[in-house]
């Protein structure tokens, strides 16, 4: 095993999430409600199956906002120029994270619904 090359795969991992940090609004967006969310799920003691599908779901809109990212700009790369058809493959990626954040509240409500539902019945009737 070449560690080496290892350590440089991990160091051009890590450039690559600081760039898309500081590039990509919808990634900052989407990884501070991912970390609320998990705190939430800490805070509220749910089990590790739960707490595992939360965080995989976070994990898996991030990846996809990552992989957006990453192919548009390719895009913005290799055609700077405007192009209708260019511009519907970019929205049609922007639609796929869409489609993942959409399930990932699915999700997040599924998981949260039960334990909130819990909450506020010993809140407000007790």
């Amino acid at each position: 095993m070449d560690f080496k090359r290892l350590k440089n795969s991990f160091k051009y991992a890590w450039t690559g999430l600081k760039d898309n940090y500081r590039k990509e609004q919808n990634f900052r967006i989407q990884l501070g409600i991912g970390l609320i969310v998990i705190i939430c799920a800490l805070l509220m003691k749910l089990d590790w199956l739960k707490l595992f599908a939360l965080s995989l779901t976070v994990g898996v809109v991030l990846s996809f906002e990552i992989m957006n990212s990453a192919i548009e700009r390719y895009i913005d790369r290799i055609s700077p120029q405007k192009d209708e058809k260019i511009g519907l493959a970019k929205d049609t990626l922007a639609g796929a994270v869409l489609i993942m954040a959409i399930i990932s509240i699915f999700i997040g409500f599924f998981v949260f619904y039960e334990p909130i539902l819990n909450l506020f019945y010993t809140l407000f009737y007790y």
